[in-house]
């Protein structure tokens, strides 16, 4: 029982580092978008048939 907590608590938090850091490169990102290039782009963005991932664009059709 102690072993299972232990291991669910460590999971728990990389999982939570990977998150938060994601959403902080996120962030930076439209920040920096802002500052340089006066956009207000998201950095993940779904619009017109085609999902914006940071620089990358990928269409569907």
């Amino acid at each position: 029982m102690k072993n299972s907590i232990r291991k669910f608590y460590i999971s728990f938090i990389v999982t939570c580092c990977i998150v938060f850091g994601f959403l902080s490169v996120c962030i930076a990102y439209e920040n920096i978008r802002a500052v340089e290039y006066g956009d207000t782009r998201r950095a993940i963005a779904v619009e017109d048939g085609k999902i914006y991932f940071f620089d990358y664009e990928i269409e569907f059709k």
